[in-house]
């Protein structure tokens, strides 16, 4: 799975000799503390999921981490994490080479620098459960896609045919929202602007800029809300049944 629009590399000198250094850094901090904790990251349906975990033995250019299995259950789903510390000059990239729920154990390794690109979002991005019909019209066509990601200000289409919007055009997008607490479905349209897109080839994913009116903001918010919900909730069954 492609995890690259979640950051940007920070590459200080090139990716051998910052992955030294970041070894070298790490392993003074353990010498020094053999205590010494690092925060990891993960983002699950666009939700950050974050942790401490001790960091227990450097082997080569692997780290061995005690880890909670709330990030133990994400890491071996995603097979990735982000690394941040206070000694380190830019937060990381990691691979996970092994991780163990039962055992709370994961080994880290391809280090690089980073910058975590979707902190900078004013508002969560959440990952819709299943993708929802949608559907703009341009100058020149009906456009028809499945939302897949929705955020206060914000939502992502996937397009599977060839379209002719451009970045900055300004539309109106149209799809279905679940309400899953009352079980209802609200047909929602609001303005947006296409920000961004996605893909080199079909499907493309297309991200626009959206101008919600108070009521589609409110049902827009508890959607969100619930995913937050069923997402946390998810992360503790897998914990439970590993």
């Amino acid at each position: 799975m492609d995890h690259s629009y979640l950051y940007s590399t920070r590459i200080e000198n090139n990716y051998d000799e910052d992955q030294a250094d970041i070894i070298s850094v790490l392993k003074q901090e353990l010498m020094k503390n053999p205590k010494f904790a690092i925060r990891l990251i993960n983002f699950c349906k666009g939700l950050p999921i974050s942790y401490p975990a001790k960091l227990v033995e450097i082997d080569k250019n692997n780290i061995e981490v005690d880890v909670y299995p709330q990030q133990a259950v994400i890491m071996s789903e995603q097979r990735y994490t982000f690394i941040r510390s206070h000694v380190l000059k830019h937060d990381l990239y990691a691979k996970v080479q092994y991780v163990n729920v039962k055992r709370r154990a994961a080994s880290l390794a391809k280090l690089s620098y980073v910058e975590i690109m979707a902190e900078r979002r004013n508002y969560l991005r959440m990952e819709l459960d299943e993708p929802q019909h949608a559907h703009f019209m341009t100058s020149a066509e009906i456009v028809t896609g499945k939302l897949t990601e929705l955020s206060i200000i914000g939502a992502c289409i996937r397009v599977e045919q060839p379209c002719s919007l451009e970045i900055d055009d300004e539309i109106t997008i149209r799809f279905m929202l679940r309400n899953i607490a009352q079980n209802l479905n609200y047909n929602v349209s609001m303005p947006a602007r296409l920000v961004s897109i996605r893909g080199d080839a079909l499907p493309r994913y297309y991200a626009f800029a959206t101008t919600p009116d108070k009521t589609v903001d409110r049902q827009i918010a508890q959607y969100i809300f619930q995913r937050q919900i069923e997402i946390i909730r998810e992360i503790k069954d897998a914990c439970e049944y590993s």
